[in-house]
C-alpha cells in the first residue's frame, strides 16, 4: 500500500474507528495505561497530535510549518 500526501479526507477508509467519541476513548484508555511512560513534555505533544487526528478519526497529517 502506498500512500501519498492527499486531502485528509482520502483516507478515512483506513481509519478503525466509526466516530470521533470511539477514537477518544481508545485514546484516553491509551493514555491511562502508558503515561507514566512519557514526560510531561511528551504528553502535551501526544495530546495535540491527538486534536490534529479529530477530522478523520485515527488520522493526522499536520503540516511541517505548522507543528
Amino acid at each position: 500500500m502506498t500512500i501519498k500526501s492527499a486531502v485528509i479526507e482520502s483516507f478515512a477508509e483506513y481509519s478503525q474507528f466509526g466516530s470521533l467519541r470511539e477514537f477518544n476513548s481508545h485514546f484516553e484508555m491509551w493514555m491511562a495505561d502508558k503515561k507514566r511512560f512519557f514526560s510531561k513534555g511528551e504528553l502535551i505533544g501526544l495530546k495535540r497530535l491527538a486534536r490534529f487526528a479529530a477530522k478523520v478519526p485515527g488520522w493526522l497529517m499536520p503540516r511541517l510549518g505548522r507543528c
